[in-house]
């Protein structure tokens, strides 16, 4: 599955700064990333996080009054239609970005960031970009599962289904979770939030070859650990932390991974 060329598919992720030069600095000395720069309408540079070659996420300077965060998008086909057939609480409207595509981000009705975006077709051709979910799952540095937390986990999946057609399949884990797919492949999951007074967001597990030497780095960088890595049967080795400026993520070493 091309993330790029698939209508409900994650596919890129940016992290707004308050320092955009820390961020930098601490995204890449702990997973060994190289950087390239590309300019922005306003004269700023937009930073691109790479790994062998690949494009894996983007960094910018926080928009005024925005506090710092990871921003995720998903892939639709035609975005001027979603925004006609649903009711979408657009609080970043609409933009056009001649070199990538058009793009915009709402809170879900539970009060969930998340993004949408419309490629260009020559960038859904980018030799660049990670172009498979079993890529991303095996590639060191790539945004691979995505995750929401939100006090109705049930209302949240059906409402996610009916916007972007996700398949949804509900598992006992022991707590429930429920898995979303799109054209038959999995992405991520929907939960209760982990713990009380946490509110509704998406995040996401990057890829690492190992989490323990990404843990021990973290802490080292100035990154609060909030879930120490465990192993989850059958699924992999996992890790969440805070960076130093206090935005989640999570890392994973996943099992052993069988080729789409």
């Amino acid at each position: 599955m091309n993330p790029f060329q698939t209508h409900g598919a994650f596919s890129w992720h940016e992290h707004l700064a308050a320092d955009v030069p820390s961020a930098v600095q601490f995204y890449t000395q702990l997973l060994g990333l190289t950087t390239s720069e590309m300019p922005m309408p306003d004269g700023n540079e937009y930073t691109i996080l790479q790994s062998n070659g690949k494009h894996l996420a983007g960094l910018m300077a926080c928009p005024p009054d925005t506090p710092p965060c990871w921003t995720y998008y998903v892939t639709v086909q035609d975005i001027q239609k979603l925004l006609a057939d649903n009711e979408l609480n657009m609080i970043v409207p609409l933009m056009e970005n001649s070199t990538v595509g058009t793009f915009g981000g709402f809170l879900d009705p539970q009060g969930a960031y998340l993004a949408i975006i419309q490629y260009h077709d020559a960038h859904e051709a980018d030799e660049h970009a990670i172009a498979s979910t079993h890529e991303a799952l095996t590639t060191h540095g790539a945004f691979s599962w995505f995750e929401l937390q939100t006090p109705d986990p049930k209302a949240a999946a059906d409402w996610y289904s009916s916007l972007f057609g996700w398949s949804i399949t509900k598992i006992e884990t022991p707590s429930t979770y429920y898995i979303a797919s799109v054209n038959g492949t999995e992405f991520g999951g929907i939960m209760e939030p982990v713990a009380p007074g946490i509110p509704p967001h998406w995040n996401c597990y990057i890829t690492v070859d190992d989490v323990d030497t990404v843990q021990a780095e973290a802490a080292e960088l100035g990154a609060t650990i909030t879930a120490p890595a465990f192993d989850l049967p059958n699924v992999g080795r996992l890790l969440h932390i805070c960076d130093p400026a206090g935005v989640a993520i999570a890392f994973a070493t996943w099992a052993p991974q069988t080729p789409e």
